[in-house]
Order: C-alpha cells, then structure tokens, then sequence
C-alpha cells in the first residue's frame, strides 16, 4: 500500500522575503532574499494566493470528494491560509505524481467554481513525501498535522 501526504502552496505564498526564507527547487530552503523576492513580483503575472476559512473548508472537503471519487483513503486533510495537506493511501499500482496530478486539478476546479473566476490558486509543482513506517504515520496524524491553523478533516476525528 503506498501512503503518502502531499502539499501543496498557495500561488505566490512563500515570497522569497519570507523570514522563515524560502524554497527553491533542486537547492532547498534558502535565506530571505529581498531582491529575490522583487524578481519574482515583476516576473508574476497574478497577485499572491491566500486561502481564507472558506477556501480551507472548499480544499478539505474536496480532497475528501477527490479521494473518494478516486479509490484513495484519505487518512487526514488541512488547509491553511498558504497551504493544503493530504495524507492518503491507495492499494494498486498507481503513480504517485498521478495521484498528485489528479488531486491538485480536483481542488483547483473546485476553487474555480466555488470562488467563480480562475486560477492559478497553486504554485508550480507540488511536494510529496512516502510515509516511512507506522511511527511516521503516527506522527504525521497526531502531531504534524493537527497542530497547523486551519480546516482539518480526519478519518478518526
């Protein structure tokens, strides 16, 4: 059984003058960087993405829609005003940038028609990470996941 919980961020969320710095791809968390951060404000070409309560509920209730839909179990979901968690499982083969893929354009459409205008309401790219073993299940569901501000949805809630 594969298992594991994606995130996905608000477009524009982590602005590279962050004080807890920022991501970027193949080189991890960097420091702030205000010039940076005014880079990618002229390169955008729409304005930073936040999720307030009523998108958290849309993106919670929809990853459980999506995942029901899909076969997937969906152990546990968060939405935050800059980010999405889900952690889920599915038996079969199935690719998990497949699985990715299906989730982010489910809640992106869901966003659409909720909100009633278009995105981007996602960052490029998404993050994943396999659940090791039983203990990092555990923690994810007791500890990581519930101690984030948000909507949350879980299974043995």
């Amino acid at each position: 059984m594969a298992v594991y919980l994606f995130t996905f961020h608000a477009y524009r969320s982590w602005s590279p003058d962050r004080p807890q710095g920022y991501v970027r791809r193949g080189q991890g968390i960097l420091a702030p960087d205000r010039h940076m951060a005014k880079l990618y404000d002229r390169d955008a070409s729409h304005p930073p993405v936040s999720f307030d309560r009523k998108v958290q509920d849309v993106l919670v209730k929809a990853t459980c829609e999506i995942c029901g839909h899909n076969g997937w179990r969906l152990h546990e979901a968060v939405a935050t005003p800059t980010h999405v968690h889900a952690l889920l499982s599915w038996r079969g083969f199935v690719e998990w940038k497949d699985v990715s893929n299906a989730l982010k354009r489910g809640l992106g459409l869901a966003l659409s028609q909720t909100l009633n205008r278009k995105g981007p309401w996602f960052s490029r790219g998404d993050s994943r990470k396999r659940v090791r073993d039983h203990q990092h299940f555990v923690y994810l569901m007791k500890e990581y996941l519930p101690k984030h501000n948000g909507a949350l949805w879980c299974e043995s809630c």
